[in-house]
């Protein structure tokens, strides 16, 4: 069956590998990116050709939560006020300490990360009821338990993940099924569009020297993560199997910690986490640019 799909975050990572699956599969996609359809044609332009009338872009801001009423307004308009699938893609990694880090990048990253995937579904919620459709959210491992230097990140995960939790059981009498994709590390453009605490390169900051080790083992770490075509299958398997699960953790590093984070009582947990990292820290101490 042939489905209307609007997907965020479609410009890069998980998003951009997901929409030629979905359009070879027969689906017609609404890609929301910044630049709208005009960054369609610099990105997919293969797949604007091959499947004509299958594709097209809205401009979506995620943390510009006053716009997102256009995706509901497009729908109404074009497709009789149904959606078959929301995937819930779009974010960025915050990274470093709190204290490292402002309000307004704090802020900015519940924005982008929650508040914008929290508001476009409340504006799609008519159109996914009409259709009996189900809201793919990509979350992450962060969003089920929190790492050094990952807290502000896994506030807006752990955030999201709570709301579609709660709205998993409001949504079941209408038929509309609710999932959330669960990564651990692959190789996508996290780690070059990572945004660092606004202090964390200053010397005089007491976190500066594990800053340092982490941005140093983050980089040496980042090309043997997953291959994230994994996911992007993942996501296009998602939108037409007949049952959705609501947790679909996925990569190595994903699942093991998940597994000891439900067998290991937490103080030990922490402990096993928390040494993990600091073996990975370990190394040369020069900086890092």
């Amino acid at each position: 069956m042939k489905k209307l799909i609007l997907i965020t975050g479609a410009s890069s990572g998980f998003g951009k590998l997901t929409v030629p699956l979905l359009l070879q599969k027969g689906h017609t996609l609404i890609a929301g990116l910044r630049g709208g359809h005009s960054r369609l044609e610099e990105l997919f332009p293969n797949e604007l050709k091959s499947y004509p009338g299958r594709l097209s872009g809205i401009d979506l801001h995620m943390e510009k939560t006053s716009e997102l009423s256009k995706a509901a307004q497009l729908i109404d308009k074009n497709n009789l006020g149904k959606l078959d699938v929301l995937i819930n893609n779009a974010g960025y990694g915050l990274m470093g300490t709190l204290e490292d880090q402002t309000e307004e990048q704090i802020r900015h990253q519940m924005e982008v990360n929650f508040f914008g995937s929290a508001f476009l579904t409340q504006a799609l919620l008519p159109a996914l009821r009409a259709s009996r459709g189900r809201i793919l959210n990509v979350s992450s491992i962060c969003g089920l338990t929190s790492f050094p230097f990952y807290g502000s990140y896994s506030a807006s995960k752990f955030a999201l993940e709570g709301l579609m939790q709660g709205l998993a059981f409001d949504l079941a009498p209408f038929g509309v099924q609710v999932g959330m994709i669960e990564p651990g590390g692959f190789r996508t453009e996290f780690a070059s569009a990572r945004i660092l605490g606004e202090n964390s390169d200053n010397p005089q900051s007491t976190y500066y020297e594990r800053n340092q080790a982490f941005l140093r083992a983050y980089k040496n770490t980042s090309s043997r993560q997953g291959n994230p075509m994994r996911v992007a299958k993942l996501i296009s398997r998602l939108c037409d199997s007949r049952k959705v699960p609501f947790r679909n953790v996925i990569g190595l590093d994903a699942q093991l910690a998940r597994f000891l984070q439900s067998v290991l009582p937490t103080t030990l947990y922490r402990k096993v986490m928390g040494a993990a990292f600091e073996m990975a820290m370990k190394g040369p101490s020069r900086k890092i640019v």
